[in-house]
């Protein structure tokens, strides 16, 4: 397996309904994989360029039927928008704002862009190979028993189910790291993003698992990755008074800096003054 090492645009505020082509072609693939249930992808170029070629799950948007598409859209949806630089397609994002959408992303650098980041996320994923199936001599019978017990695919150690869980992200969510272990061996991929996008070291804080996180930071999960709100795991500890799970990002490497799509940083979101006391130097 080979981590991913891309590096993503920093996000705006989420008042600003802009997204970086690459988190715009995570959340197309999540919705491809079923993570991401629903989602509307629009694409407001003109004809002739999206008879060309377009976005497979887009649909044509122009300023005469834009109404009749939100109104036929339910609210909950996410969107995406994209044009042929990222210029026209704000004007747009910002209408179904208007019209009360809460998710709403204009794909910076238009088109072209955006498949680039699509094909670069394809070429990347597992490092560009699918993991050894889990029914080998190679498992341990408590893995065999893990993957049917959550209906996972025996054939695809990637492939999630409910919640968008993938094996990993189970794994990390009930602390249990020698299973972590097993399917790092396997060769998983640490990149994968749930429903919400958290990865796996964001469900090994949930289990305070200080060995599950340490497995998934030495297996090269990004340690900084945001979610669709922007947050990261060093964010979530922080505003969930897990100081033991606060200091052991911050040793392992977690960015205190970042910001979520408020602008606030893990310093800001601390809910004790043990937290507070550890991102204390952040401040400034």
């Amino acid at each position: 397996m080979i981590a991913s090492t891309a590096v993503r645009a920093e996000p705006t505020s989420r008042q600003d309904h802009r997204i970086s082509a690459a988190d715009a072609a995570d959340m197309l693939l999540r919705h491809r994989d079923g993570v991401l249930p629903a989602l509307a992808v629009f694409d407001v170029r003109d004809e002739r360029s999206f008879a060309a070629a377009h976005i497979p799950e887009a649909t044509r948007l122009t300023e005469a039927d834009f109404a009749l598409r939100a109104r036929a859209l339910a609210r909950t949806t996410p969107v995406l928008v994209y044009c042929y630089h990222g210029n026209a397609s704000r004007t747009y994002a910002q209408w179904f704002a208007d019209f009360r959408f809460p998710e709403v992303y204009s794909v910076d650098g238009g088109y072209e862009v955006l498949v680039t980041a699509l094909d670069t996320a394809l070429a990347t994923r597992s490092g560009g190979h699918r993991c050894p199936p889990a029914a080998d001599d190679a498992s341990s019978p408590q893995l065999i028993a893990f993957l049917v017990e959550y209906g996972f695919d025996l054939d695809d150690l990637d492939a999630p189910r409910k919640h968008g869980l993938t094996p990993l992200m189970r794994a990390a969510l009930g602390g249990q790291a020698a299973l972590i272990a097993e399917l790092l061996a396997h060769g998983v991929d640490v990149s994968r993003r749930n429903m919400d996008g958290n990865n796996a070291l964001w469900l090994a804080c949930v289990s305070d698992s200080s060995e599950a996180v340490r497995l998934l930071v030495k297996g090269g999960i990004d340690i900084d990755n945001r979610n669709d709100m922007g947050a990261t795991s060093l964010m979530y500890t922080a505003s969930a008074s897990k100081a033991d799970m606060v200091a052991l990002l911050i040793e392992c490497g977690a960015d205190p800096q970042v910001v979520n799509f408020d602008d606030a940083r893990a310093v800001d979101l601390a809910a004790s003054r043990a937290c507070l006391a550890l991102l204390r130097h952040t401040v400034g």
